[in-house]
Parts: C-alpha cells; structure tokens; sequence
C-alpha cells in the first residue's frame, strides 16, 4: 500500500489571519462604506464552509446588505492581499518537515491559493523542497472540480499515486471535502483538524506542531496493521 501525506496550506501550514483574512475584511469595507470586525468576518467564512476567499468576500459583502460582482471582488482583493501579503508567517516549521521526510512517505499539498499567491509564500518560505505534489487552485482546469470538492482531492491522490493519504486541514471545507471523498471513491483518506477555528464532529484535533506530528505517525503506523 502507498501511503502519504496531503496538507492544506491557510491555517496549516502559513498563518494567513493578518494576510487573506483582513484582504476580505478589507476589501468588504470598501463595497459596504463601514467598518467590519475581523472575528465576524472570520465566523462567516468559516462557519459557513467557504474555502475560496474570493466567494467568502462576497458573502461578507451580501450578509452585510451589499452588492458586487465576482470580478470586482478579485480586482480590489488582490489589490489588498498585495499589501498584506508579508504579514504571513510559518505555523509549521521547515524542521517540522524534515522529520516527516524521514518517515519516507510522500508529501503534498492541495491547497484553494491562487497559483502566483502559492508561488510567492513557497518561495518566500522555501519551502517547495518538502512537497512531491501541489495542487492549487490553477491546477484544476474546471473552478466547479476545485477545493473543495472530492475531484480535487481524488486528483492529487492520483498524481501522488496513493491507495492511502491522510488530509490535514483546518476548516469545515476541508473536512467536507474528505467526508465527500469517502462517499464518492474507493481509497482511504483520513482527516486530521488543525486548530480550534472550527471543530467538526467526530474528527481527530491536533493543536501544535508536535501533537499533529505524532498524529501522522500513529495514522501512518494504524495503516500498517489493517
């Protein structure tokens, strides 16, 4: 059996609270003319399962009692996630990493980041080294077959050549997307939460580095013995 690894990367492996969170905050305040809190906007994107940020912008916007276009939201986020972009900062280290390497599985990463926006964190980060496969937003041709949709995620087991992966993510998306994956294909991923942002039921949550670490491994080792 050929198991592996899959990360998300917003809220896993980069912290992006002062980064893409504040771009739809921001970029909401400009069509609205107000002022939003930053934990409401938050609770919106995440209690609702939104994992695009461009989509999450304009239900801020539309929950608010605004109006705006897709296309509008784009222009004026990028223009903002620019600015914000170096606020970023690594949740999970390059050690991190190169201990999982040493576990001899392969890595990668299925993420809803734009291609360029991955690009420039991964470069800044140094961090492509770690990954066999990435999977953006780009990646997929067709935007209905993306994050979060099971597609995305059949598609970058097939590219890893996995019977078996386990998906870390930190969002009620991502944990849709493993529970649709189940329904619709036959391998075997499991779920990892990272975080308190939101907990779905019934998963495994990791909180730091060190627990998500031995969580792989033990998830790894269970695999072993089926």
């Amino acid at each position: 059996m050929r198991k592996g690894l899959i990360f998300d990367v917003d809220g896993v492996i980069i912290d992006v609270s002062h980064s893409y969170h504040y771009a739809i905050k921001n970029t909401a305040e400009r069509f609205l003319s107000k002022d939003l809190d930053i934990e409401l906007v938050r609770e919106i994107k995440f209690k609702k399962g939104i994992n695009n940020d461009y989509l999450a912008t304009l239900e801020v916007i539309k929950t608010f009692g605004g109006s705006a276009s897709l296309e509008e939201v784009i222009e004026i986020f990028n223009q903002e996630y620019e600015k914000l972009k170096e606020m970023e900062r690594l949740i999970l280290s390059k050690d991190f990493f190169k201990k999982l390497r040493d576990l001899k599985v392969p890595l990668g990463v299925l993420t809803g980041r734009p291609r360029q926006d991955l690009k420039d964190a991964f470069d800044r980060f140094e961090l492509w080294e770690f990954f066999d496969v990435v999977v953006d937003d780009d990646t997929i041709e067709q935007p209905s077959l993306r994050k979060p949709n099971p597609y995305a995620l059949n598609f970058c087991m097939e590219r890893m050549n996995l019977d078996y992966a386990v998906y870390v993510g930190d969002s009620l998306a991502d944990y849709q997307m493993v529970e649709g994956f189940k329904r619709q294909y036959t391998k075997r991923v499991d779920y990892i939460h990272f975080g308190d942002r939101v907990l779905p039921p019934s998963v495994k949550v990791v909180r730091s580095e060190e627990e998500l670490f031995q969580a792989l491994k033990e998830a790894l080792q269970n695999q072993e013995e089926v």
